[in-house]
């Protein structure tokens, strides 16, 4: 892989309503990168690569799950920092989900939703079905909870299943609740939050683990200048990013703390 291969992309959190921000945003962090010395920074987001893994390590940005950084994508990735973001409940680079349901909905605590049919965004997803699964963990009966679990592919879908009927609740992390309060409150209007999970760090700004420490240590001082800099504030509001904790993969061994006490629990999968 030669630099001029390199991609970037910021599938997390990338509505189509919010593109022209995302994409703002990467320009700000190629111009911060190429000053310091990154040749052949990529001009755009590709948005045509799956999400999460980076086998032919050509990654020189994007942004993950803390989950399949020991599953899915174990080893692929260095971890450059967790992001903040101004919404509910994401503090200081961690952040949560929501348990929701229809408004119409009978359930009024996590206990109620046994037998219910689930949503999650993918099988992977820390806050789609780690924390989940952690939250009911203690409720399970021969490691089974709810009737059903459907994968629907993304937080946003979830949220609209249940919205629309097909699904009872889903876990929706604050980051996206907020941006579909903003941006599809359509959507938002027919959902209750019954109950919050566990924090964990928010998804990571992540690159290729083929990468030196050197071009480490650059990427993750050019995106905190940027994420600091008065001149990106317009741009940060509009993805409600304020700034990013600098860390390894270490911070997110709480992701895998719960897979293990949801595992001692005897719910090893959410079922």
């Amino acid at each position: 892989m030669i630099a001029s291969d390199w991609y970037a992309s910021f599938p997390w959190y990338d509505f189509p309503e919010m593109h022209a921000a995302t994409d703002a945003l990467w320009r700000a962090f190629a111009a911060e990168f190429t000053a310091r010395g990154i040749a052949n920074v990529p001009a755009e987001l590709d948005r045509t690569r799956p999400h999460g893994t980076d086998r032919e390590g050509g990654c020189l940005f994007t942004q993950t799950c803390g989950y399949p950084l020991f599953s899915t994508a174990r080893g692929h990735f260095h971890v450059l920092g967790a992001p903040h973001y101004a919404v509910p409940d994401a503090v200081a680079g961690t952040h949560r989900s929501y348990i929701v349901v229809r408004g119409d909905s009978p359930a009024r605590r996590i206990g109620d939703l046994r037998g219910v049919r689930f949503a999650i965004n993918e099988a992977d997803s820390n806050s789609g079905m780690n924390l989940p699964r952690r939250l009911i963990a203690p409720l399970a009966r021969d490691g089974r909870f709810f009737e059903t679990v459907a994968i629907t592919g993304s937080h946003a879908a979830s949220a609209a299943a249940v919205a629309n009927g097909e699904a009872d609740a889903a876990a929706i992390d604050c980051v996206t609740f907020a941006l579909l309060r903003r941006h599809r409150p359509h959507v938002v209007a027919e959902l209750r939050t019954i109950a919050s999970t566990f924090a964990t760090p928010t998804p990571p700004f992540v690159t290729s683990s083929q990468h030196d420490d050197a071009l480490v240590a650059t990427l993750r001082e050019g995106i905190v200048r940027v994420l600091r800099d008065p001149a990106s504030a317009e741009i940060r509001t509009a993805l409600f990013l304020t700034g990013m904790t600098p860390c390894d993969a270490t911070a997110y061994d709480r992701v895998m703390a719960f897979e293990h006490e949801s595992a001692l629990l005897g719910c090893a999968e959410l079922r």
